[in-house]
Parts: C-alpha cells; sequence; structure tokens
C-alpha cells in the first residue's frame, strides 16, 4: 500500500507522549530537558547508497480487528518541563472531536488533541511488523541501514498502539507524573498518533526520552529523516501548535514526497505545513 501524498485523496506520536502520541505516542521522557536546538548531523559515509523509496503513501483503508496483544510502553523518571511557552489551549486536555476515522487534509492523516480516533479505529496494518504501514516499515529499515552505515544503531521501540494501550500509557503516567508534565509528554487514548500505525518510536537501544535528545541519533534523525520519508513530528519550540513537548525520537511517516519539504531546521510542524495552524 502507498500512502497519498498532499494534492492527492486519500493518510497522516511517560511525563512522554505519547506521546508518541509518543504523540502521543511513546517515547518517554528523561532526568532534564536539553535546552539548546538540536546540535549539526553526524558525518554521512560517502560509501553507503541508500534504497529509493516510494514516493508517496497510500489511503488509509477501512479499519481491521483489533490485533490480539499489545504492550504498554512503562514510563522513565520525569523530566524537566521546557524552557519554551505551553500555555496554549493545545498543551492541556485534548477537546476535539472524536471520529470513527482519521480526519484527513489532502489524504494525510491528522490525529492530535484537536482530531482524535474512536476506540473503534484499528488500522488495517494492525497485523504488519510493529503494526505499522508496510511503506514505513521500509522506510525505516532504509533510514536504519543509512544510520548504520554512519555508525549509528537505531530500532523501533514503540510502533503502533491501540486505544487500549495508549488509555492505559496515559493512565500510568498521571500516576508518576503531575498533570502538565503527563500531558507534554503523553496523549490521551484516541489523541496518539501511534494509533494510526504510521508513527514509530526510535531507540538507540540506551538512552529515552529527553535523554535521547542528547545523542548523535537524535542529532542524525534531525538531519535525515525526511530522506526517508519520515519527519520528526513534534519539533522543538512548537508545543504551542503540536501540544506536546519536543520529541526527538517521534517520526511520523508521511511519504517522501510530502517529507522533503521538512528540511532539516525548518521547524515544520504537520499542522503549519496542512494549514491547520
Amino acid at each position: 500500500m502507498k500512502l497519498m501524498i498532499r494534492g492527492l485523496v486519500g493518510v497522516v506520536a511517560a511525563a512522554v507522549v505519547v506521546t508518541g502520541c509518543s504523540a502521543p505516542g511513546a517515547g518517554t521522557p528523561a532526568s532534564s530537558t536539553p535546552s539548546s536546538p538540536v546540535a549539526a548531523p553526524v558525518g554521512r559515509a560517502a560509501e553507503s547508497p541508500r534504497p529509493e523509496l516510494s514516493a508517496s503513501p497510500s489511503p488509509v483503508a477501512t479499519p481491521s480487528p483489533t490485533p490480539s496483544s499489545t504492550r504498554t510502553p512503562t514510563p522513565t523518571p520525569a523530566p524537566t518541563p521546557p524552557t519554551h511557552p505551553t500555555d496554549s489551549p493545545k498543551a492541556g486536555k485534548a477537546t476535539g472531536p472524536i471520529t470513527d476515522t482519521p480526519f484527513e487534509v489532502d489524504g494525510i492523516p491528522v490525529v492530535s488533541k484537536d482530531h482524535r480516533l474512536s476506540a473503534s479505529y484499528v488500522p488495517p496494518w494492525a497485523g504488519e511488523p510493529n503494526g505499522l504501514h508496510p511503506d514505513a516499515t521500509a522506510g525505516f529499515k532504509a533510514l536504519q541501514a543509512a544510520a548504520k552505515a554512519d555508525g549509528l544503531r537505531l530500532t523501533i521501540r514503540s510502533g503502533y498502539r491501540s486505544h487500549a494501550t495508549q488509555k492505559a500509557s496515559f493512565a500510568n503516567a498521571r500516576k508518576q507524573y503531575n498533570e502538565k508534565t503527563a500531558r507534554l509528554y503523553f496523549a490521551e487514548a484516541g489523541a496518539s498518533e501511534h494509533q494510526l500505525g504510521l508513527a514509530l518510536d526510535a531507540w538507540d537501544g540506551k538512552n529515552r526520552g529527553t535523554a535521547f535528545a542528547r545523542t548523535p541519533h537524535a542529532r542524525w534523525l534531525a538531519e535525515h529523516a525526511h530522506e526517508f520519508g519520515f519527519i520528526v513530528r513534534y519539533p522543538q519550540d512548537k508545543t504551542h501548535i503540536t501540544g506536546y513537548a519536543w520529541e526527538s525520537w517521534h517520526l511520523r511517516w508521511v511519504g517522501t514526497e510530502v517529507s522533503q519539504h521538512f528540511t532539516p531546521g525548518s521547524g515544520l510542524t504537520l499542522e503549519e505545513y496542512l494549514g491547520l495552524a
């Protein structure tokens, strides 16, 4: 299946999101939040050609039965709250409408605090590896190989998360962290784009949450993720738009034709690209 791109008819992340959605999807916060922008990227390996990826994703199909089991992410120690403003309504409780199918703009699915999914939605690829769309899986494998050529090991810590799994994750986060931190890094059930099966939390196998942002792996993703059809869904200093704190680990598959607009240092959010902010 190929995800639709902008202009075509047809797809879109404990205190930690959720965030994945670590948007609230599944990356988890660590002891402190970096105060400076992403540093210069790690050097590329000249001898490592990268496989071509499909330019656009395919439309979201009709939901299929919920997979038999999913893993509930376990929060790590609470991070220091971001220093940028977080008093926007989007940094608080999800208030948007709840729908049985994803809200879309130009064929790109969007799940956020403003656009939530009901418990009935399950992506047709939920039974695939990590519950991810096949194109997203292929894209990550290509990304993974390129990172390895540059001396960095990246894996998927969390992919698809059901509505029920996200509900448990958010409840667990609220027990461990204060309300503000929980809502900055974890999404309520239905407000996490992990439910789309198009988002994943990348991992170096050691550092989680805000600690990951200080690694060369995070810098590498900030520089190269867009080359493989992914975007860093929750950029630094964009909480007032996304509703979530900076998550250097949370990647969202949008296809290479769309991701090419999210160049390093652009700070562009999906909301801004789609005209929702």
